[in-house]
């Protein structure tokens, strides 16, 4: 498993992706602890691009958000 924790417009994103016994890739990631988003379904082949598609998404929801008040 592989993890990422950043901070983006004040919230922390901290982003899993993991590979199953297939050899597929999936993500996760909570926002401020909450907010839980996963992408499970769909076949990912590598760590990289479920590890980006999973920062695209997570970046896409906080850039909608309020600014929150998390330190880097």
């Amino acid at each position: 498993m592989l993890t990422h924790e950043y901070v983006r417009n004040g919230h922390r994103i901290c982003i899993e992706v993991d590979e199953n016994s297939q050899g597929h890739w999936a993500w996760s990631y909570t926002i401020d602890g909450g907010h839980d988003t996963e992408l499970r379904e769909r076949r990912l082949k590598g760590s990289k691009s479920a590890m980006s598609e999973a920062e695209g998404d997570a970046n896409s929801k906080v850039d909608r958000m309020p600014s929150g008040d998390a330190v880097d």
